[in-house]
C-alpha cells in the first residue's frame, strides 16, 4: 500500500533551527556527514488516566505511568521523507524575509531531498522507553530538517493510538471513533481517526477519512435536527422513514423517558425488525437500565435493538458502566480519545555520524536529568519469546552486535525495526489500518499480564555495546571540560 499524500505540507513545517544548522554547517565546510538519527521516547510517560481527583471544586484526571505505548504515524513518516522536497517559496523567504545572503545555503534549500535509508517498528507494535520507533539514515542536514515534520506525525499519533488501547482493554463493545469536531486541525481529525483504529477502535463518522481509505463510515444525527423540527415526533419520524431498520433515534434532546415513548410507538407502527438509539448526556447507568427494562415490558427482545453510548466518554467511564451491569453496543468516542491529557514526549535525536576522517562517532544526549538522555549509536531492538511464544523482554543493541549472550535457552528474538524507505524510496509494502489494529491485538496476547497491567515492569535490556559507547561519551564530556 502507498502512503497518502500529505496536501499542503511543506518542508517549510520546521523550526529554524533545523535551518539554521544547515546554515552554519554550509558556511563553515562542515556539511554532508552521514549520520543516523533515533526518533525515541525516553521514558513511558505518565499518561495514563486511572482515575479522578477533585482540587477546589475543579474535577482532574488522576494519571498513571503506562506500562507500554502503541506505535502509530509510519504511513504518514514515509510520505513525508519520500514525497517532501525544499523549494524556491522556501529559499525566497530565507533570502527575502529572514536576510540570509549566502547562495549556497539557499541553493541547497531550493533542492532539499530525502535520498537516505530509514527504519521503522510496525503501526501497532508496541514498544518500551529507550527503544527508537524510527531510525534514519542521512547527510545531518537532511535528516534534521525533517526533525518537526516526523514528530508531529508520529508522536500525536502514537499518543492517541495508545489512548485508543486503553479504551479497547476494557469492553467488548463496538468502538466508534468521533472526535472530528475535537480534533486540533483538519489534518489532525484523519490522522487522529487511523490511530483511533489501530488502538483498537472499529469505524469512524469522519468522512475524509473514508474517503482517503474507502472506508465506509457511520453517523447518526444531532440534537439540532431533532430541534429543527416542530416535535420530537415529527423528527423521529423523518428519521424512521429515511433509515427504516438502520435508524438510531438520539433520545436525550429534551427528556429521555418522554422519547423512548415516542420511539417504541414508532417501531411497533413501522414494524422496523432492528432499530437503535443514542443517549449521550445524563446519568448513562440510570438510562441504560430504564429503556432496557421498558422495551422489555413492550415486548422487544434484547438482539432486537443496539443502544449507543455517548459523553465524553473515557476507558474509566466505560469501565465503570460496565462493571454496573450495563451492556452497551457501541461506544461513541470523541473528546477524549483525540485529546489525551498529555503529549507525547517522543524526540529525535543523533545517535551517530562518521566524521571526515571516515570514522563513526557514537553520540548521546547527556543531562543532569537522567530522564533527559538518549542512548548513543546505530541500535536495533530485538523482541524476545519464550518457548511459549511469551514475550520474555527486549534487547536495545548496537546493529550487528551479538544478542546470544542475553538470550535463555530455548528462547527467540525478532528485530522491530525494518527498512521502510532504501535511498530515499519506499521499500516496504505499508500495512492496512485494520491489519495493524490485528497486530497490535496480536502482540498484546503475547505480552504477560503482569507486564501489561503493570504489576512488574517489562524487562529492558541495554547491550554491553551501547553500556561501553556511553562510558565514552561521558569520557569525552569529561575530557572536554575547560577548568579556569
Amino acid at each position: 500500500m502507498k502512503p497518502k499524500t500529505l496536501n499542503n505540507l511543506t518542508l517549510g513545517i520546521a523550526d529554524y533551527y533545523e535551518y539554521s544548522m544547515a546554515n552554519a554547517n554550509i558556511l563553515q565546510n562542515y556539511s554532508g556527514l552521514d549520520s543516523v538519527f533515533d526518533m525515541v521516547v525516553r521514558n513511558l510517560p505518565k499518561t495514563k488516566v486511572i482515575g479522578e481527583f477533585e482540587y477546589e471544586g475543579v474535577k482532574y484526571n488522576q494519571l498513571g505511568e503506562r506500562s507500554y505505548i502503541i506505535n502509530a504515524g509510519l504511513e504518514q513518516a514515509v510520505a513525508v521523507l519520500t514525497e517532501l522536497k525544499g523549494n524556491e517559496d522556501i529559499a525566497e523567504y530565507m533570502e527575502e524575509v529572514q536576510g540570509i545572503e549566502d547562495r549556497e545555503f539557499l541553493d541547497w534549500v531550493k533542492n532539499i531531498e530525502f535520498r537516505g535509508d530509514a527504519y521503522a517498528m510496525r503501526e501497532g507494535e508496541i514498544f518500551f522507553a529507550q527503544e527508537p520507533q524510527l531510525r534514519v539514515h542521512e547527510k545531518f542536514e537532511e535528516a534534521q530538517v525533517y526533525e518537526t515534520l516526523l514528530l508531529t506525525t508520529i508522536n500525536p499519533q502514537t499518543n492517541v493510538a495508545t489512548t485508543a488501547n486503553d479504551i479497547a482493554e476494557v469492553t467488548e463493545g463496538i468502538l466508534l471513533e468521533g472526535g472530528s469536531r475535537r480534533a486540533q486541525s483538519p489534518q489532525a481529525a484523519i490522522q487522529n481517526t487511523r490511530a483511533a483504529i489501530i488502538g483498537g477502535f472499529h469505524a469512524t463518522s469522519n468522512i475524509a477519512f473514508g474517503m482517503e481509505y474507502r472506508e465506509k463510515v457511520g453517523g447518526t444525527h444531532g440534537h439540532s435536527y431533532v430541534m429543527l423540527h416542530e416535535t420530537e415526533m415529527d423528527a423521529f419520524i423523518a428519521q424512521a422513514d429515511t433509515f427504516n431498520d438502520k435508524v438510531c433515534f438520539l433520545l436525550d434532546t429534551y427528556q429521555v423517558n418522554g422519547a423512548v415513548e415516542k420511539m417504541i410507538y414508532i417501531v411497533k407502527e413501522k414494524k422496523l425488525n432492528n432499530f437503535a438509539m443514542r443517549i449521550d448526556s445524563g446519568d448513562l447507568v440510570s438510562q441504560y437500565k430504564y429503556i432496557t427494562n421498558r422495551l422489555e415490558k413492550a415486548g422487544f427482545e434484547r438482539d432486537q435493538y443496539q443502544i449507543v453510548a455517548s459523553d465524553d466518554l473515557t476507558a474509566g467511564r466505560i469501565a465503570d458502566m460496565e462493571a454496573q451491569g450495563c451492556k452497551f453496543d457501541k461506544y461513541l468516542v470523541g473528546t477524549f480519545v483525540v485529546n489525551p491529557p498529555k503529549p507525547l514526549g517522543g524526540v529525535y535525536k543523533l545517535a551517530s555520524y562518521q566524521d571526515k576522517k571516515g570514522e563513526w562517532m557514537m553520540k548521546g544526549k547527556m543531562s543532569e536529568d537522567p530522564a533527559k538522555s538518549t542512548l548513543p549509536g546505530i541500535k536495533q531492538v530485538y523482541r524476545v519469546s519464550g518457548k511459549d511464544n511469551m514475550f520474555t523482554k527486549d534487547i536495545i543493541a548496537l546493529e550487528g552486535e551479538s544478542i546470544d549472550s542475553y538470550l535463555e535457552q530455548g528462547e527467540t528474538a525478532e528485530p522491530l525495526l525494518i527498512k521502510v524507505i532504501d535511498k530515499g524510496k519506499q521499500a516496504y509494502d505499508l500495512s492496512l489500518i485494520k491489519d495493524s489494529r490485528e497486530f497490535r491485538k496480536e502482540r498484546l496476547s503475547r505480552l504477560p499480564e503482569k507486564y501489561k497491567a503493570g504489576k512488574e515492569k517489562y524487562p529492558v535490556i541495554i547491550s554491553h555495546g551501547i553500556r561501553e559507547a556511553q562510558e565514552k561519551v561521558k569520557q569525552y564530556v569529561l575530557n572536554e571540560q575547560i577548568t579556569s
